[in-house]
């Protein structure tokens, strides 16, 4: 956290190595991040096993730090940056997965910066110094499974969203209290602060918005037609999204 040291290059970081071993021997931690939206997941507090079920399933860390003896911190490359919210969902499904500390687990977070010491007071050795943190692999690669990651991440992620909107929105919504019909349109769902960077949760309190007054189902899909929110161009693959969202927002509905 000293000053001039947030979202410098990456060529600069080496010309701070004087003042970042200056620090880290006066008991400073020394971490690193990416800056903005990135494509990385950082996976913490991991064991051999957990290293090897992650290389198994197809999930083959760009870079694996040593941050202590026998204790990890995986890097993950995805092929696309993903969004903040998205970013640290990903991080706490896998963090779950593969028994990761999860409290570790967000869109930005911080990892160990190799060369340096880990100078938590646990790790301090019999002689009084502490075990350096070690870069143990690296590829720079994106792990084989990302594609299909993408994708999985997505649609769980929409899932959750809109099954939290749909339980709020059930149990406040009514024709009485709702809007009109006549005024209900995706748009304004969309552009809502309440929906900022949640277009599946939108869409989900669109659809139950127009259930619960009565609006038409082609008149509910075609809208959902228009506004499709993902830039995968797949008909199928939107056409499925429009059925699935429809279905449960009619199931929730009904309730």
């Amino acid at each position: 956290m000293l000053p001039g040291l947030d979202c410098i290059p990456a060529e600069a970081v080496l010309t701070r190595i004087p003042l970042l071993k200056y620090r880290n021997a006066r008991g400073s931690h020394i971490y690193l991040r990416p800056s903005g939206e990135h494509r990385f997941t950082l996976l913490d507090d991991l064991d051999q096993d957990s290293l090897a079920r992650l290389a198994a399933d197809g999930f083959h860390p760009c870079a694996v730090v040593e941050t202590s003896p026998g204790n990890f911190q995986a890097w993950l490359k995805h092929s696309t940056a993903f969004p903040k919210p998205l970013g640290t969902f990903a991080a706490q499904t896998l963090a779950a997965r593969y028994d990761a500390d999860p409290s570790a687990a967000d869109w930005r977070r911080f990892g160990r910066l190799p060369g340096f010491t880990n100078c938590k007071p646990q790790h301090r050795r019999p002689d009084g110094l502490f075990p350096f943190v070690r870069l143990h692999s690296h590829t720079g690669q994106q792990y084989p499974m990302a594609t299909a990651f993408e994708l999985e991440i997505t649609q769980l992620y929409q899932d959750r969203e809109q099954e939290y909107e749909a339980e709020r929105l059930r149990r406040s919504l009514s024709p009485q209290r709702g809007p009109k019909i006549s005024n209900l349109s995706l748009e304004r769902f969309r552009i809502s602060t309440k929906y900022r960077d949640r277009p599946a949760a939108a869409d989900i309190a669109f659809c139950l918005a127009a259930y619960a007054h009565g609006m038409d189902e082609d008149r509910i899909g075609g809208a959902l037609e228009d506004h499709y929110l993902s830039r995968d161009p797949s008909p199928s693959r939107r056409a499925a999204y429009i059925r699935r969202t429809m279905a449960k927002a009619r199931r929730w509905a009904e309730r």
